[in-house]
């Protein structure tokens, strides 16, 4: 979804609160005055449901099986207990990071519980279980479902997704399409997104078509991100080869970096934050190994780690000199603009 259609979304299903306004502007104005310990919650919160995968990509961690944390699923009582804590405050609800989330067998009673707070809830999924209790996922009350569709024929995309099969993720979106018409439902928000790389920049245009023909009710171009893999020395040529040829297409300039900006702030650290599918908090979606680790929801409150020294700290480096942690080197630190319509 764009901006304005989230924002529309939110006044329309009555989303938003006086409490998660005024929450929301606490945490800017922390952002802004530098307050590297600041008494509001996060706005946007990203939960890791499992952090396995049914399919095999080269650029990902789990896909690749250089991803060195434990492997698990979260339990549905510290998800519930993530969602009583900090549920009314929360304008953006993101479930997955490092896995597939509908491998979760409680995820739809995840989506489900959320959605008591009226809570907007994104959820990205690589397809190959859209058919699976189709009317409950329209019904759970996920407002954005995003699935991962980085090409417009099986050839094209099982050269990244390793592992996909094209025809049974069409057959998946179709399903969902066919459901909420059935049940004459608005929701969810059926987006396709396409990870524009090399391998596949030349479908652009008959994904256009297809996600049209298909009945979705968005396509969206996604340019390809590197921040985190590990790149070592000599590997940039090799990194190269999956990223477009068009320049329009990337977020990088020939020697990888980003074409943005890299200032010694972040918004996401004020506004936003990652729990990991064992509990563990960490700052964003590139920390995948869980390098830095806050705290864990099993042992304290999230509002306890939110402010405590481990957290300030990581803020306050950040703010002094950002390039010295590497995995926010080549990050610009904003919370939208990976797509190309942001």
């Amino acid at each position: 979804m764009k901006k304005r259609q989230i924002l529309m979304h939110l006044i329309q299903e009555r989303e938003i609160s006086f409490k998660k306004s005024f929450n929301l502007l606490k945490g800017y104005y922390y952002y802004l005055t530098k307050n590297t310990k600041p008494n509001s919650y996060p706005s946007i919160l990203m939960v890791e449901p499992t952090n396995l995968c049914n399919l095999n990509c080269p650029l990902c961690p789990t896909g690749n099986k250089t991803l060195k944390r434990a492997r698990g699923y979260m339990f549905l009582t510290d998800f519930k207990k993530i969602i009583d804590e900090i549920g009314d405050y929360l304008l953006n609800l993101t479930l997955w990071n490092y896995g597939e989330p509908m491998l979760h067998k409680d995820i739809h009673e995840m989506i489900e519980y959320a959605k008591r707070k009226r809570i907007f809830i994104r959820m990205s999924t690589n397809g190959h279980f859209l058919n699976k209790d189709t009317k409950r996922l329209v019904s759970s009350g996920v407002d954005d479902l995003i699935v991962a569709l980085d090409g417009a024929s099986q050839e094209t995309l099982s050269k990244y997704r390793v592992g996909a099969n094209f025809e049974e993720i069409i057959r998946g979106i179709k399903s969902v399409v066919a459901e909420k018409k059935k049940l004459k439902s608005r929701l969810p928000f059926i987006e396709i997104q396409f990870v524009i790389m090399r391998h596949n920049e030349h479908e652009v245009d008959k994904m256009r078509k297809m996600a049209k023909e298909i009945g979705v009710n968005k396509l969206t171009l996604k340019t390809a991100g590197l921040e985190m893999i590990d790149i070592k020395e000599g590997e940039i040529e090799k990194m190269k080869e999956y990223l477009p040829t068009k320049e329009r297409y990337g977020r990088y300039d020939k020697d990888l970096k980003n074409k943005k900006p890299i200032k010694n702030k972040c918004i996401r650290l004020w506004l936003s934050s990652v729990i990991n599918w064992s509990g563990d908090v960490v700052p964003c979606c590139y920390d995948a190994e869980n390098v830095f680790t806050f705290g864990n929801i099993r042992e304290e409150l999230f509002k306890e780690i939110w402010i405590n020294d481990k957290y300030a700290q990581f803020r306050e480096a950040i703010l002094k000199n950002k390039k010295s942690v590497k995995m926010c080197s080549n990050c610009p630190g904003t919370l939208l603009g990976l797509t190309l319509d942001e």
